[in-house]
């Protein structure tokens, strides 16, 4: 559960700005400000409380690192026998019909690229059986100090053909207060790199209902994709995950 609402919370920082500096990196100024303002004796601090101090600040820079080389969350899959990875006999969702989901991953539009976590999200089908999910991002503020970019308020997109899913994964998502039961979808993207976009679902049955869908005009073999090989295409797309957050940072 704790390892949850870090990632909530050092995604909010993330995402939310003030004075156009984001909320994470004043957190970290001030882990850094505050322990050395007490080792030079600010308040007549004592060298046991500067210790104390910066054992929790220390704490709170690796927790903000690990949340964001974890991208915010944490994919556990299924075991390979489980029923998340068992084959479906379920028909897939008619054309054009959708299902609610949160989405993790890149989303695009007129030309701008943002990185989302457990967005509500919807998830459809064209008759081409062209993929998309669609979220609609709201302006929003955190702890009434932060607020999220203008730019980013309206709906935002990702679109994939069958032939570009590389593996179907069956697991729960980690973020915020309680796991979900998941997809963890590895997308050959059009950049010729292999990015991760995650699906989160309210319950079994319509994680089940999604990924028939995707199973049924993918590869051979699509949603038997072991884990070993999701994750060492997780850490092929790791770089550009991080050359788009240093792009939004500046």
């Amino acid at each position: 559960m704790f390892e949850g609402l870090i990632y909530q919370l050092v995604y909010n920082l993330e995402r939310h700005s003030l004075f156009e500096v984001r909320l994470r990196r004043w957190l970290i100024l001030l882990c850094l400000i505050v322990p050395a303002a007490l080792w030079f004796g600010a308040g007549g601090a004592t060298p046991l409380l500067a210790g104390l101090v910066t054992v929790g600040m220390v704490i709170i820079l690796v927790a903000i690192w690990q949340a964001g080389r974890q991208h915010y969350v944490r994919f556990v899959p299924d075991s390979p026998s489980g029923p998340g990875q068992a084959s479906s006999l379920l028909s897939p969702l008619p054309a054009m019909s959708e299902a609610l989901v949160r989405a993790s991953g890149f989303f695009e539009v007129s030309g701008m690229r943002r990185y989302f976590v457990e967005a509500p999200a919807n998830y459809t089908t064209f008759e081409t059986r062209e993929h998309c999910v669609m979220t609609h991002m709201p302006f929003s503020r955190f702890l009434l100090l932060g607020t999220s970019e203008r730019g980013e308020a309206g709906w935002w997109y990702t679109f994939f053909q069958p032939a570009m899913l590389r593996a179907v994964t069956a697991g729960w998502l980690r973020f915020g207060l309680r796991p979900r039961v998941a997809l963890q979808l590895q997308i050959a993207s059009t950049r010729d790199k292999v990015e991760t976009l995650y699906l989160s679902f309210e319950d079994g049955a319509a994680r089940s209902l999604v990924r028939a869908d995707l199973l049924r005009d993918a590869a051979p073999g699509v949603g038997l994709h072991h884990t070993q090989s999701a994750m060492a295409d997780e850490n092929a797309s790791d770089q550009g995950h991080d050359d788009q957050q240093n792009h939004q940072d500046e």
